[in-house]
């Protein structure tokens, strides 16, 4: 009687070739079909291999809506029909937040101040500890002018990073303090660290992540005639930086957005009943790198608006999609610069949007190292194995 061929009796290269390839939704389903399976897409190694590939390739990447209590996710390839996601911070009104997004880890809060780093594809999730806001020394001070956060991933230390900026305001002076919390995953920990000298512009405006930094648009005093500028927070060294603007945008009266496509920052120029600027910088820091992405002149194009958002890039990059006022989403061709409405199946009728990678990255932090043993029966030696997980997506690249 011949052998019949199993997934498990397969060259571990060759699986774990096939496997990291496939979508997020496929490998869950593989791993309950046997032990040795469940060992290799639940290791660290293969689940870096899988997020680095998508990562490269733009794969399975989706599109998180929010309103109020709900929750969906749609795929932005397709951006076909959205599915509900039942969120794990349930309480007594069922509100939610979206506090941002890094490698399919979303961190969310309630109403309660919950906090948790949520992966919603594995469906697992960690809460934070919980964090009050201290006093400010100064009894002049309001107890908090304004709160923002910011979450992202440190890849020096592997470790996944929430950022918190509690800001205090004395009216009377103009003056102001700020208290900045960092949460480390791997450390499972609240820490204080350097004060943040900038004023906030945006009230519970979340951190941008690109280039392993968060950003925030901010002025340097509490006065209404200052320019707006952007303020990065390092994720690895955890100290800020003024990120240089456009030149054209210097010391200008234009209501300025910072944001990220792909891994780039960016930055929505508002000119108000005229038109909207969208600029990226192309070389991280590096000021003469910023180039005009796209601009849209209010009544053309896309027809009337008052806020408009670049959320992503197209998979081929020949697109972006475009959030406007939070009620309808557009494909926007940047060469023949026309617009294609989006109609999403299920899509709520006034919306936050938050692109989020669809991963199997854990929500503890990692302590395994990459080459543990797999049971696959007959496989390779262990060294052939480890050349193959770090070299092996060069080859399909």
């Amino acid at each position: 009687m011949a052998h019949q061929l199993s997934m498990a009796d397969l060259p571990y290269e060759v699986l774990t070739y096939i496997l990291f390839k496939a979508p997020v939704k496929t490998l869950i389903k593989l791993r309950s079909v046997s032990k040795p399976l469940l060992s290799l897409i639940d290791s660290p190694c293969f689940i870096r291999l899988h997020l680095r590939y998508s990562i490269a390739t733009s794969s399975n990447v989706t599109v998180i809506l929010r309103k109020e209590s709900e929750l969906f996710s749609v795929s932005l390839e397709s951006l076909d029909a959205a599915d509900e996601l039942a969120h794990p911070l349930m309480c007594y009104s069922n509100r939610i937040r979206v506090l941002g997004s890094a490698n399919g880890l979303l961190c969310i809060t309630n109403v309660a101040e919950d906090i948790a780093f949520w992966n919603p594809s594995i469906k697992k999730h960690k809460v934070l500890p919980f964090l009050p806001v201290d006093r400010p020394c100064d009894h002049g001070m309001s107890m908090c002018g304004a709160r923002a956060y910011g979450f992202g991933y440190d890849s020096v230390n592997d470790d996944y990073k929430l950022v918190r900026i509690s800001q205090f305001v004395d009216l009377e002076s103009e003056g102001f303090a700020s208290e900045v919390k960092v949460f480390s995953l791997r450390a499972n920990e609240w820490r204080r660290v350097e004060e943040m000298n900038y004023v906030l512009c945006y009230m519970k405006k979340n951190g941008s992540l690109a280039c392993g930094a968060l950003h925030w648009v901010v002025t340097k005093k509490f006065k209404l005639d200052e320019f707006d500028q952007i303020v990065s927070f390092d994720l690895t060294d955890e100290i800020f930086r003024e990120l240089p603007l456009p030149k054209c945008l210097e010391d200008q009266r234009v209501q300025i957005e910072v944001g990220a496509l792909g891994d780039c920052v960016s930055v929505t120029a508002d000119y108000h009943d005229v038109r909207v600027d969208v600029w990226v910088m192309k070389e991280y820091r590096v000021k003469e790198s910023w180039f005009m992405l796209l601009s849209i002149a209010r009544t053309e194009v896309v027809g009337s608006f008052k806020y408009l958002r670049p959320l992503a890039y197209s998979k081929s990059g020949k697109e972006v999609l475009l959030v406007l006022d939070n009620q309808r989403l557009v494909w926007y061709d940047l060469r023949t610069k026309r617009v294609k409405n989006v109609k999403i199946l299920g899509m709520p009728d006034l919306f936050e949007a938050e692109i989020c990678l669809a991963s199997l990255v854990p929500v503890e932090a990692s302590r395994r190292r990459c080459g543990k043993k797999h049971n696959l029966g007959e496989e390779n030696h262990k060294k052939k194995r480890d050349d193959f997980l770090s070299e092996g997506f060069k080859l399909v690249l």
